[in-house]
C-alpha cells in the first residue's frame, strides 16, 4: 500500500496501474489480490492510509489550538511537508478528491466528508481562538474555516504548478494575516475589502 500511495501522488490514480504498484514494491499480483479485490479496493485503502498517517494528527492539533502563532505554525508544518515530498502531488488529500470527482462517487462522498471534517477542525480552532479574542470578530468562524481551508488547498496547487514552496507559505500567511483581530487599514483591498 505504500508504494501504491507514493505513485498515486507522484503519477495521479489513473496513470498509476496495479502492474506498476506490484513492480515498484517488488510483489506478485497474488500478495496484492490476497488483500484487495480490485484497484479500487487499493485506492480507497490508500485514502485510509493518508486519513491516519496525514490527517488525523492535523485535525487534533487544530482543535487545540490557543494562538495564532500556533496556527501559523501548524500551516508552516504543511509547507514544509510538501517540500520534503518535493513539492509533488499537492494536497495528499486534496489532490486524490480532485482526481476521483467524476470517477468513482462513493470515494468522492467519502473524501468530501474527510475535507468537511477538516473544515470542522479548523472552525473548532478557530472557535477557540474567538473565545480568547485572538480572531477577528466581524466574520463567523465557520466562514473563516471555510475560507482557510480554500487557502490551505489552493496555496498545495499553486505551489505544486509552480514548483516553489515560497507561493504556499506566503499564501498562508496571508490567509493568517487576514484573521487577525488588529488588521490595520492597510491591510484592506481598494474599497474597503478585506
Amino acid at each position: 500500500m505504500l508504494s501504491a500511495d507514493r505513485l498515486f501522488r507522484e503519477r495521479g490514480v489513473a496513470a498509476t496501474s496495479v502492474d506498476d504498484v506490484l513492480a515498484v514494491a517488488g510483489a506478485g499480483k497474488g500478495q496484492l489480490y490476497r488483500y484487495f479485490e480490485s484497484k479500487d479496493e487499493l485506492v480507497s485503502a490508500v485514502v485510509d492510509h493518508r486519513l491516519d498517517r496525514y490527517l488525523v494528527r492535523h485535525l487534533a492539533a487544530l482543535e487545540r489550538l490557543e494562538t495564532l502563532d500556533e496556527l501559523r505554525s501548524h500551516l508552516d508544518e504543511l509547507v514544509e511537508a510538501h517540500r520534503a515530498n518535493d513539492l509533488a502531488g499537492g494536497c495528499p488529500v486534496g489532490s486524490l478528491a480532485l482526481e476521483l470527482t467524476g470517477r468513482d462517487e462513493p470515494l468522492r462522498r467519502r473524501l468530501a466528508g474527510v475535507l468537511d471534517r477538516w473544515e470542522t477542525s479548523l472552525c473548532t480552532g478557530l472557535e477557540r481562538l474567538a473565545a480568547r479574542a485572538e480572531l477577528r470578530d466581524d466574520v463567523p468562524p465557520e466562514r473563516l474555516a471555510g475560507a482557510l481551508l480554500a487557502s490551505i488547498q489552493g496555496a498545495y496547487l499553486l505551489s505544486t504548478v509552480r514548483r516553489d514552496a515560497d507561493s504556499m507559505s506566503g499564501a498562508l500567511h496571508q490567509a493568517v494575516k487576514a484573521l487577525r483581530p488588529d488588521r490595520s487599514l492597510d491591510d484592506r483591498e481598494p474599497g474597503g475589502r478585506y
